[in-house]
């Protein structure tokens, strides 16, 4: 008789939980497409791919045939700013576009943080680069500029997750994210990449924001 209780009780304990399953699989079915939540998302792949791949080419040239400093804050001034605005854009125009999904990040507050990071650490560090040769100094700050990127990336691929984004659209985030650190390490410490390092990381760039755009539109559609 008491085996037959213990084992109802066992029975009870191993039936799941019908209510918390229920949520998972509304929280499942919740998830959208980016560029139901975010129109025009996939596109800014492209977009930022062709901006930033060309700004590393023009950064590289301008590399090897020297242009005073403020030619490098012009152009990646531009860069930010033309990337800032459409991806601001992109996020106004969907505010009303689906049901707040509840509690979430604030974009204002992530991106604020990682442009107070890398002002920061530039700084902490600008006494040490002031020590080194030119071909190093230009490598070790690009490569600090490339670490805060790379993060930025990894921390958008998890944030978007709390915005009910599938999981097929947050990956770009964090391939884009992991290479990017990957590059950031390396550039110091490779000698060619202290030269070509610019143009490189810019076709790299091009190159996944393409991928990216390519497969979201034509071969992972919804």
């Amino acid at each position: 008789m008491t085996d037959n209780v213990d084992r109802a009780d066992d029975s009870t304990a191993d039936d799941p939980d019908v209510d918390v399953l229920r949520e998972d699989i509304e929280q499942i079915k919740s998830a959208m497409a980016i560029e139901k939540r975010y129109p025009g998302q996939r596109r800014l792949w492209l977009v930022h791919g062709v901006v930033v791949g060309l700004a590393g080419v023009i950064t590289n040239a301008m590399f090897v045939y020297p242009w005073p400093e403020y030619v490098y804050v012009l152009v990646w001034g531009a860069v930010f700013a033309l990337v800032g605005f459409t991806q601001w854009q992109t996020s106004a125009r969907a505010g009303s576009n689906v049901a707040d999904p509840g509690p979430t990040p604030s974009w204002t507050v992530v991106f604020g943080t990682l442009v107070a990071g890398l002002f920061v650490v530039t700084s902490i560090v600008d006494p040490v680069r002031a020590e080194v040769e030119s071909v190093l100094q230009g490598a070790f700050f690009f490569s600090l500029a490339f670490t805060v990127l790379g993060m930025g990336y990894l921390l958008v691929g998890t944030i978007l997750r709390a915005y009910r984004i599938r999981a097929i659209d947050r990956y770009p985030f964090y391939v884009n994210g992991a290479w990017i650190l990957v590059f950031a390490l390396f550039m110091p410490h490779v000698e060619w990449l202290q030269y070509f390092g610019y143009a490189a990381f810019g076709i790299l760039f091009f190159l996944h924001g393409v991928g990216t755009y390519y497969l979201l539109t034509y071969r992972l559609a919804d």
